[in-house]
């Protein structure tokens, strides 16, 4: 594995690991979910708290089935790199298998949590403050909105994000084009 993609790797595993273990567990989906939920003042009772919650716990049951190879309900890194190593490199810039159902479920929960008007769309400003909440970094919020705002209007849907993730990769839409 090179040196930068042990970096990406390390890096989203750190962010898997909500409590700062050394190990991915179903709990640190858990987590991550009520933490998601929690920055938009929502509980996880809400209709919106459970269907992420439900997403999140999904997405763990694949991420285990594919890379906890011991079986033992946990991923260290080692296993996460090695897993991390063998994605091709349009799915290794998100983390996940990009196209997965499961991915795209918990995508579609944050972005339903995000839409705080229920109006199904995000506009500039709410798309930032949701890739923060993600713990991207602010900066290039712009230009990934822009890359996904295809028709220029100002706002996207969620059927802009999943165009422009089958067309670009997730990658792009959470760090803007160029990252890699």
């Amino acid at each position: 594995m090179s040196v930068k993609k042990a970096a990406v790797a390390d890096e989203i595993f750190d962010r898997l690991d909500t409590n700062g273990d050394g190990v991915v567990s179903a709990e640190d989906y858990r987590a991550s979910a009520e933490q998601f939920l929690q920055s938009y003042g929502m509980g996880p009772h809400s209709p919106k708290g459970r269907a992420l919650i439900e997403a999140n716990e999904a997405l763990w049951e694949r991420q285990a089935e594919l890379v906890d190879h011991d079986r033992d309900g946990r991923i260290d890194r080692q296993e996460y790199r090695e897993w991390f190593d063998s994605l091709p490199a349009s799915e290794a810039a998100s983390g996940a298998p990009s196209g997965s159902a499961e991915v795209m479920a918990v995508l579609h929960a944050q972005f339903t949590v995000a839409d705080r008007d229920g109006d199904g769309l995000m506009d500039l400003h709410d798309f930032t403050v949701w890739r923060e909440v993600k713990g991207v970094p602010g900066r290039d919020a712009t230009a990934a909105f822009e890359l996904i705002d295809s028709d220029g209007d100002g706002s996207i849907g969620w059927q802009d994000f999943t165009g422009a993730a089958a067309a670009h990769g997730l990658e792009a839409l959470l760090y803007g084009p160029g990252r890699t």
